[in-house]
């Protein structure tokens, strides 16, 4: 496959102080605790692996890359304009290679479609390449990849993730590949054990706007941390080791993300929108003619570690109304919302353009 790619810096021939950053090679996510986000779980004659990559430059990266252009066209790097460059990611897989070099695909996926195009695969891995992705989980490389097929401005590319390379300079304490047995069944005079574990539920929307991903990390009983990532509601495990507190680190679509910590009830662990520090906002413009006609543009900023939101709506009789979701990081919208308003009334009138701000999430217009 492809040898190293690093990232790139174009300069923009209209614009000499504006350049496009384009991606190298994809790298493994990292956990809140720094580990790279490599599993296999083996359950008896089941297994399954996970895994999390993106592909974009580190500020490290990109901080290199910016003083060599500055230098390049004599100027200082904040002078330098940074937009995306022209990145179009057509899917993702995760492929198993054998010895013999045949490859078998695990796993599709899409990308999360913006900096740093952020995937999460999960897949059945069969009997017969569990050793395969063992080895490669225990840093043994040219066994399991990560490939990007892409468009980079005009030339299709594929980029690709050795997962096994990834993991070769990981610490020896370091697991990636856990195995799960069921407990023997205990004599029926004898009252099972408590379980280390607790039942876990997600009703938050994840994977719809504002979080593309959550990640879960806590430490197990035997201080052990670990963290499980959850794309969608029905991606999330059934139960979770117990503790204390439970860490939400929250994903936008942008890459951003913020941290919330829950506690559990006594149902167990429950994530909901609160849980998350997400906030529904309602607009609404009651009173208008059937024939008006009334265009919102919507910032939101919040004020501490939550997510930016900007949209367009269109608010249409009967209801008059529109709702959606930000994520302000807090138990209350804690932010502002900036609404400007365009109109028509039920002639056909324009009215005068306004602003409307809010620092709660119903706003009346």
């Amino acid at each position: 496959m492809s040898s190293h790619s690093p990232p790139r810096l174009l300069v923009d021939r209209h614009d000499p102080l504006t350049v496009r950053l384009l991606p190298g090679d994809p790298v493994l996510d990292l956990s809140p605790q720094g580990v790279p986000m490599a599993s296999l779980v083996v359950a008896g004659t089941s297994a399954s692996v996970q895994i999390s990559a993106h592909w974009w430059p580190d500020r490290d990266e990109t901080a290199v890359l910016l003083a060599q252009a500055a230098e390049e066209l004599k100027v200082a790097p904040g002078e330098l304009i940074v937009a995306i460059g022209g990145v179009k990611v057509h899917g993702v897989t995760l492929n198993a290679r054998d010895d013999g070099g045949a490859e078998t695909e695990l796993a599709e996926s899409a990308s999360s479609g913006a900096p740093p195009y952020t995937t999460l695969m999960t897949a059945p891995v069969e009997p017969a390449l569990v050793p395969l992705v063992e080895e490669a989980l225990s840093g043994s490389p040219g066994k399991l990849f990560v490939r990007f097929d892409a468009t980079l401005e005009t030339e299709r590319v594929q980029r690709e993730l050795d997962v096994g390379q990834a993991l070769s300079a990981a610490p020896s304490a370091e697991r990636h590949t856990f195995a799960v047995s069921a407990p023997a069944k205990p004599p029926e005079s004898v009252p099972p054990p408590p379980e280390a574990a607790l039942p876990l539920r997600v009703t938050a929307p994840v994977g719809d706007p504002p979080v593309r991903r959550l990640d879960l990390s806590g430490t197990d009983e035997a201080g052990t941390p670990w963290t499980v990532s959850v794309t969608a509601p029905d991606t999330a495990p059934v139960r979770l080791p117990a503790g204390g507190s439970l860490r939400f680190t929250v994903h936008g679509d942008d890459g951003s993300s913020y941290e919330r910590t829950g506690t559990p009830d006594a149902s167990g662990w429950v994530v909901d929108d609160r849980a998350l520090g997400v906030v529904t906002v309602t607009c609404e413009a009651p009173g208008r003619d059937a024939g008006a006609a009334v265009a919102i543009e919507v910032w939101y900023q919040p004020a501490g570690d939550g997510l930016p939101d900007h949209r367009s709506l269109t608010l249409t009789a009967p209801a008059w109304s529109a709702s959606w979701r930000v994520a302000s990081g807090r138990d209350d919208l804690d932010g502002e919302l900036v609404v400007d308003v365009s109109e028509t009334d039920g002639s056909g009138a324009t009215v005068p353009k306004r602003t409307v701000r809010s620092t709660t999430p119903h706003v009346r217009i």
